[in-house]
């Protein structure tokens, strides 16, 4: 995936846009860089879990390692429905397609990152996990699926009433909310899938007699932020996908 990823941006930059085609395909841009560097750090740290020889610590690295790729996977769809404007193929509802792709797509990575929280934290604790804890991350799961189909279906804000001169309120709509939005998405993706990666690591250099015997609220903390913190991507990208 971070293979294709990078074909994408190599597209992007040495393809000519057509005619008003180049803000989409920044925001494209925008979306694919930081999601790079997400996949290849994924490509990376699956790479250290394959052998890996203590089950807790291998457990705790693919839920951060998950959490990064269902992110992403995500924000790999969105910035390619961008090239969509960017290349003139939004006719024929192409766009409308990929918004129903997206939700779907969000939804199922959140479902995912969901059952994997809930799978950790009863593996780690060889299924004496506590019934409230279990709520919780499901409840956390509904809330983070909740949320991104209110986000998905939100319609866009109407323009200012005073604009720049010049500037209508598409070009608000595209230059100033879109890209604002792209932006706030992108540097979510780079951020919370850095931290992600920080942690696996960490958990790397943890010696065999500190995974014996996690305590229950350090495993209920891991869990749920292996949920919350992909959702916090999905979200956020979600928020940014182009409108027809």
């Amino acid at each position: 995936m971070a293979g294709f990823v990078f074909a994408g941006v190599v597209v992007i930059i040495g393809e000519r846009n057509p005619a008003q085609g180049d803000g989409h395909a920044s925001r494209s841009l925008r979306l694919l860089l930081p999601c790079f560097v997400g996949l290849a750090t994924a490509s990376y740290l699956y790479a250290l879990t394959s052998g890996e020889l203590v089950c807790s610590r291998a457990n705790t690295e693919q839920l951060f390692s998950g959490a990064i790729l269902a992110g992403d996977a995500v924000v790999v769809i969105v910035a390619l429905a961008w090239l969509l404007p960017a290349y003139g193929r939004n006719t024929h509802g192409t766009v409308g397609f990929f918004r129903g792709l997206i939700q779907f797509a969000a939804q199922f990575s959140a479902l995912m990152v969901t059952v994997s929280a809930s799978g950790f934290t009863n593996s780690v604790l060889r299924h004496s996990a506590t019934g409230w804890a279990d709520t919780l991350v499901w409840a956390s799961g509904a809330f983070v699926c909740a949320t991104v189909f209110y986000f998905w279906r939100k319609p866009l804000p109407p323009a200012p009433a005073t604009l720049p001169a010049g500037q209508t309120p598409d070009q608000w709509r595209d230059e100033v909310l879109l890209n604002r939005r792209a932006h706030i998405a992108s540097w979510t993706t780079l951020y919370v899938g850095g931290g992600l990666a920080v942690a696996s690591g960490v958990a790397v250099g943890i010696p065999y007699s500190h995974w014996t015997a996690l305590p229950a609220w350090l495993v209920y903390t891991l869990g749920e932020a292996s949920l919350l913190l992909p959702g916090s991507i999905i979200v956020a990208v979600v928020w940014a996908v182009p409108r027809e």
